[in-house]
Formats: structure tokens, C-alpha cells, sequence
């Protein structure tokens, strides 16, 4: 699966700007797709409640598909959204990517948590691509396996994509206000995820943004719960922007990566290897044991020192502690 989660502003989003949202980045992967392999939409339908409920009750949509995003057909469905209560459209692809034949469902979801109710997913997200196909007697059920087989298609549909998310432009209304924004400002993150499961090793990044806050989430869930607990969320997420240089090089040892400064963003594509997807189970491995690795030596040997000079623990210098660990495991 390929799922996209959007990013929220500070000044909140207004419901209906979030499904235009959904909708924009669901046509914006369809449109990626179409561009770089073989296919056609079969239907579109409107569902409630869950998407398998879609062939029936649900209610076929009309969608026409230029070479960009088309914005008044973002603002046509998100009105029927609004007036029908939909919980989500799915699209349906058939044809080819590459050698792969592949039926595809794309579902645009009205908030986060409708693919959670319906018990999709453990996690919030707007945008989920299913495919299903075969390459002769090989069974293709994840845009994961995808990068194994179609390693160049893949990095293609990635580069697409990322393309048209800079390309579109939609207005967005939060609660202070109306503005345009490019589609790359909404897009919290895009993963291709392995048996629904957003764990890191099953989850290749492609893009994170902000992308330190991005990447700490995941990198919070590899070391021991004991020891992660010991510093925090809020406690990595600092070092990791501290060693951010450090964590880039090592990111590049894995994975293609562009990042993207004045965006705050970053895109990553694993390189090619033998299958691709070990690349990043790599990163990850490498990374896991890098964080528990330090943090056990910090809350150890580091957590004795503090206490000899100073008596008890002092968390400004146990966070500088761990992170001089770090940036010598990374480098």
C-alpha cells in the first residue's frame, strides 16, 4: 500500500478544506500512476461507512483526468462530500506498471479516522492505494513488494508524484483564514507500507514534512520502550535535530535522498540492491541498534557520571550526553 497523511496547520483546517486535501493527493498518485505505467480508472465509487460497502450502496462518481490536478473537480466532489456525508471515494485502476498487472484501488477518506473505524488501519490517513496483481505466477499485493520487482517503475511513479504535489495549487481554509497553498505544504508524509503495518522496518519513507518531526516518529518506535522512555519524544525529537547533518549521511548510505530545505521536507527513494526493500530494512536494522545501542551506554555509564558530578540526574545533560553517543554511532 501507498498511504499519505496530511499535515495539519497550527491554526487548525476546516473539515471541508481537508477533504479537498484528500481528494487533491488521491488524484495526484492516481495521475502519477497513469503517467508512468499502463492504466485506466474502471469506476469511481462513493462509500459509507467502509469501502467494501462501495459496489453495494455506494454511489458511482464521475472523474475526468487531465495531465495535472484538475482543481474545480477537487471542489465538485468535496461539495457532494460535504452535502452526502460520504466517508470516501475509492478509485479503481486496472492495467499495467511495468511487467506487473495490477487492478489498484485508491481511497480518499473524509478525515483520519474513518479508515481506523472502519478497521482498515491502526492509524489515522487520508489517502490509501491497494494494488493487486500478479507477474506471472508471483502474487503482488503491496507497492513494498513493488520497489522488489518494478524497482525503476516505482522510483518513477515516487518522482511523479512528488512532482505533481509541487505543481498544484489549492486554496485552504483554516480557522483564521483562507490561503493558497502548493499541495507539498499539506502532505505530512508518504509511505509504502507492507501488511497494513506502519511498523519502520514494514514502512519505506518517501516523503516527510516536516521531516525531523516526521522522522522521529518513527525512530521513537525502534529502541526498547524502557529506555525511549527515559529521554521522550520531545527529548529525541531535539536530538535528532541536532544531529540532523549526521543523520543525513547515514540516510544517504540507504536511500536516495533530496532534501529539501526551504520546504522543510525531505524525499527518499531505497537504492538498488538485491531485493530494493532490503536497503531500507537495512537503514532500519542499522538504525535500531544504533538508538538502543546509545541509550543503553547513556543510561548507564552516562546516568552514573551525572550523578557522580552533580548529585542526581540532570536531563539537559543526560539529552547532551545521548546525543554525543549518537553522533558518534552515526558517523
Amino acid at each position: 500500500m501507498i498511504v499519505m497523511k496530511i499535515l495539519k496547520p497550527r491554526t487548525g483546517l476546516m473539515p471541508t478544506s481537508q477533504r479537498r486535501i484528500a481528494i487533491a493527493l488521491g488524484l495526484a498518485l492516481t495521475i502519477a500512476l497513469k503517467r508512468v505505467g499502463n492504466f485506466k480508472i474502471i469506476e469511481a465509487r462513493a462509500w459509507k461507512g467502509a469501502p467494501d460497502t462501495a459496489y453495494v450502496n455506494g454511489e458511482k462518481v464521475d472523474i475526468e483526468l487531465g495531465r495535472h490536478v484538475d482543481i474545480d473537480v477537487v471542489d465538485n466532489i468535496a461539495r457532494e462530500f460535504r452535502h452526502k456525508k460520504w466517508d470516501g471515494i475509492t478509485v479503481t485502476l486496472d492495467g499495467e506498471l511495468g511487467k506487473v498487472k495490477l487492478g489498484i484501488d485508491i481511497d480518499m477518506y473524509a478525515n483520519e479516522y474513518v479508515p481506523v473505524r472502519a478497521g482498515i488501519t491502526n492509524e489515522g490517513l487520508e489517502v490509501l492505494a491497494e494494488p493487486r496483481g500478479h507477474i506471472g505466477d508471483e502474487v503482488v499485493d503491496s507497492f513494498y513488494e513493488l520497489f522488489d520487482v518494478e524497482y525503476e517503475k516505482m522510483r518513477a511513479v515516487v518522482e511523479e508524484l512528488i512532482a505533481e504535489i509541487h505543481y498544484v495549487e489549492l486554496k485552504v481554509a483554516t480557522y483564521t483564514g483562507v490561503r493558497t497553498y502548493p499541495l507539498w505544504r499539506a502532505a505530512a508524509r508518504v509511505n509504502a507500507i507492507h501488511n497494513y503495518s506502519f511498523a519502520p522496518e514494514n514502512a519505506i519513507p518517501l516523503w516527510y514534512r516536516p521531516w525531523i518531526r516526521q522522522i522521529t516518529r518513527d525512530l521513537y518506535r525502534l529502541p526498547p520502550p524502557g529506555l525511549r522512555r527515559l529521554v521522550g519524544l520531545h527529548g529525541v525529537r531535539r536530538i535528532i535535530r541536532d544531529v540532523a547533518p549526521e543523520l543525513r549521511k547515514y540516510l544517504e548510505r540507504y536511500y536516495i535522498v533530496r532534501l529539501k530545505p526551504h520546504e522543510n521536507a525531505m524525499q527518499l527513494i531505497p537504492r538498488a540492491s538485491s531485493p530494493s526493500t532490503q536497503s531500507h530494512r537495512n537503514a532500519i536494522a542499522g538504525l535500531k541498534n544504533i538508538l538502543t545501542e546509545a541509550m543503553r551506554e547513556t543510561a548507564s555509564k552516562g546516568a552514573r557520571r551525572i550523578i557522580d558530578e552533580k548529585g542526581y540526574i540532570d536531563w539537559q545533560e543526560y539529552i547532551e550526553t545521548l546525543e554525543e553517543e549518537l553522533k558518534q554511532r552515526l558517523t
